[in-house]
């Protein structure tokens, strides 16, 4: 099910003329960093959001740690190029 769901996620993204990214940092109990990476694809007049990865971070949560996060997330589960990453990525 795991990757039905893996390989349904990157078809629909990869198929997406237009796409954003929200991300939420988490501070849990035990004092760990954990990060949230959504993806809302726009189609027509609709967003459709999409979980894409829940992450760990480590390093403290520094910005070039959190930015290779997202970007791995986006490539490994989202199934993008670094070009299609720029070329579909709208600033939200």
């Amino acid at each position: 099910m795991h990757n039905i769901v893996f390989i349904a996620t990157k078809v629909v993204i990869h198929a997406a003329m237009y796409f954003f990214i929200i991300c939420n940092e988490m501070m849990m109990i035990d004092n760990e960093s954990w990060i949230n990476i959504h993806t809302y694809l726009v189609e027509g007049f609709k967003c459709i959001p999409i979980l894409l990865n829940l992450e760990r971070l480590v390093n403290d949560g520094i910005v070039e740690n959190i930015t290779n996060v997202i970007l791995n997330s986006m490539m490994v589960n989202g199934g993008l190029t670094m070009e299609d990453i720029n070329n579909k990525c709208e600033p939200y």
